[in-house]
């Protein structure tokens, strides 16, 4: 950032202040708002929770009310007289039943407002009918079907219960109805049940029953034209009497709840309180199900409270304690901006004084003054930091130029050790190949017959030749590593040609010393995109690794083998092996078996390491498995270099 870009610690404080003033400003009213919104939101939901309450207790007792009359007009029902239909009427009259009934003890109608009906009741499908049949009483809340009503009522019962739904919905209109459903059993004077009487209020349509409830938990109240509270009875989840208006001012009857609502209530038979969006407004509601005597979800009884009274008083209750905070908040302005000013004058100052100190001017008078205690401590200790920046500079510019005259010392010394292990390796090669060669000429009879001990001798000179050459290889491509000279120069080569038949000739005299068989599997044409030096070093050193700590006499396997866009090469002997423990450490620098069985054997212990590199230059990866006492197994793949 530039200096003229970067802004003053009084700009920054001011800012900072300002941020943090109108946070806490913002996250106070924020506070208060969701706890207002909490608050009046549970009011509104307890007030819903208990009106529910007592909507559904008036519910049960007026329908436990009504079996109750019916009762009692059946004690005074008899068979004996001229009209039962005419006394029917009468007792459906006073106590304001849609529908009367009455029909013997297996189903088959007497009397009632159907007089054609030819079909039998369904005794043993109806829970009540079921249960007063047995000799008690019963009642409860039904889902009558279009067929049922027309065997009840007559087809004037049938249309009265049909609730159109809206054109908007796609649903067809409810044909079925919810009725409150009583029966009695009617006994003669021996105590013998000779019929049932039975009947209920249907609730359909019912804006009466609604308009009741509703008055005797909301009253009268209104907000804007739209009352305070509403009752609503459900068909399954169809409206089928509310007192909520829809747009055109008409009852809502003939839609739906929502889904969410149906899931909960009906499918779950569990109450249902939360916000609710019903027709046009949003209400505080309450779903309630409404089962018939078996348990079954038939319907929903609903309270709702409209929610936008509350909505307003959380308004105005939030615009109460915005001025409070609005003065709170100048306050604290007023009061961070002097205490800025205080602060940022003597740091100015103080700033000028680091200026001309950062240029330098080690001698410049520092004089800062100020109305805090730490801004004058800090002003005298800019003197002390002069003095001790000084003499630190002087320190590391000492220090500094040690540092690189030993770097400088530290570089040649290296320079020279490559030089030098690259120079000895060289050199002790020819030696070494001469001293070979003249033991091949000694122990194959060229020169005169020779002992079998003398032979034995100058087989042990041969290995010991063997593995003096092989150290003298990995020390040089050590060295080659050290001054980063290694680098994989890719081409086309043929895998099998360019490497493995190479590294297994280079490596047979050592393989015949020790009388290990090398099987060889490898598949002709395998074509790659690598360096065949680099590989072919590779190979050989798992190979000549197999000869050294292979069991003589043992047997050794090379493959190779192809699977999709990958190249594994794997060498396996048998021997003693290693721990996976020990088979951890394989690959590192140096790194040598330390058990009994490995001590005699002679390594640089840069053999696997320098696999380790050379794959790592391919891309590849290397690993080694054992069983210890057994067998060794050494492998590298080639990860997608196939052309």
């Amino acid at each position: 950032m530039g200096r003229n870009a970067m802004t003053s610690i009084r700009n920054a404080l001011v800012g900072a202040m300002l941020a943090v003033s109108l946070m806490a400003a913002a996250m106070v009213t924020a506070l208060g708002i969701w706890s207002l919104g909490r608050n009046v939101l549970r009011e509104a939901q307890a007030r819903v929770t208990h009106d529910l309450n007592i909507v559904q207790s008036q519910y049960e007792r007026q329908l436990e009310a009504m079996a109750e009359r019916l009762e009692q007009e059946a004690a005074t029902l008899s068979l004996t007289e001229e009209s039962p239909a005419l006394f029917l009427s009468e007792i459906q009259q006073r106590l304001g039943l849609t529908v009367l009934n009455l029909c013997d003890v297996e189903g088959k109608p007497l009397a009632g407002g159907n007089p054609e009906a030819e079909t039998q009741a369904p005794v043993l499908r109806d829970p009540v009918l079921r249960q007063a049949s047995q000799g008690t009483p019963a009642w409860g809340t039904l889902r009558l079907d279009a067929e049922r009503l027309e065997r009840e009522g007559g087809a004037a019962l049938r249309n009265s219960a049909v609730i159109p739904t809206p054109e908007a919905n796609g649903s067809p209109a409810s044909t079925a109805a919810l009725f409150w459903w009583a029966a009695c059993p009617v006994r003669d004077a021996n105590g013998r049940i000779t019929s049932l009487l039975y009947g209920g209020r249907m609730l359909n349509a019912n804006f009466a029953l609604v308009d009741e409830m509703r008055l005797s938990v909301f009253g009268d109240e209104q907000y804007k034209g739209k009352p305070m509270g509403t009752v609503t009875f459900f068909l399954d989840e169809v409206r089928i009497a509310t007192n909520v208006l829809g747009p055109d001012r008409h009852r809502a009857i003939g839609t739906s709840a929502s889904r969410e609502v149906q899931q909960r209530v009906l499918d779950q038979a569990r109450p249902w309180l939360d916000r609710a969006w019903v027709v046009d407004e949003w209400y505080v509601s309450g779903y309630q199900p409404l089962q018939d005597p078996e348990g079954s979800v038939v319907g929903m009884l609903y309270v709702g409270l409209l929610e936008a009274p509350y909505r307003a008083l959380k308004t105005q209750l939030v615009l109460n304690i915005m001025g409070p905070v609005l003065g709170v908040l100048l306050l604290a302005v007023g009061g961070g901006l002097y205490l800025v000013r205080r602060i940022t004058s003597p740091v100015h100052q103080l700033s000028q004084a680091a200026l001309q100190l950062s240029r330098g001017h080690w001698d410049y008078p520092i004089e800062v003054s100020g109305a805090f205690r730490e801004i004058d401590h800090l002003g005298r200790t800019f003197q002390d930091m002069q003095q001790a920046i000084a003499e630190r500079d002087r320190q590391l510019r000492r220090q500094n130029q040690t540092l690189e005259e030993a770097n400088e010392r530290l570089e040649r010394a290296n320079r020279n050790y490559m030089h030098m292990l690259g120079f000895v390796t060289h050199e002790l090669k020819s030696p070494l190949a001469a001293m070979q060669s003249l033991i091949l000429v000694l122990t194959g009879g060229l020169a005169g017959e020779v002992s079998d001990q003398a032979k034995g001798f100058l087989v042990r000179i041969q290995r010991n030749c063997e593995e003096l050459q092989d150290m003298v290889k990995n020390y040089l491509d050590l060295s080659r590593v050290e001054r980063g000279e290694l680098e994989a120069n890719k081409t086309d080569i043929d895998f099998y040609s360019e490497v493995v038949e190479p590294a297994v000739s280079q490596s047979a005299q050592l393989f015949d010393s020790r009388r290990i068989a090398l099987d060889v599997h490898c598949t002709e044409g395998l074509g790659i995109h690598a360096d065949a030096d680099l590989l072919r070093i590779a190979l050989v050193n798992f190979l000549t690794n197999a000869a050294k700590y292979g069991r003589e006499g043992g047997s050794a396997r090379l493959e190779v083998r192809r699977e999709e866009q990958t190249i594994t090469a794997s060498v396996w002997n048998e021997g003693e092996g290693f721990t996976p423990e020990e088979g951890e450490q394989l690959f590192k620098k140096f790194s040598r078996l330390s058990n009994p069985n490995t001590r005699d054997k002679r390594g640089s212990g840069l053999g696997l390491f320098l696999c380790k590199q050379i794959i790592d230059l391919h891309g590849g990866r290397v690993w080694a498995e054992s069983e210890p006492g057994r067998w060794a197994r050494f492998s590298f793949s080639l990860l997608f270099l196939l052309r």
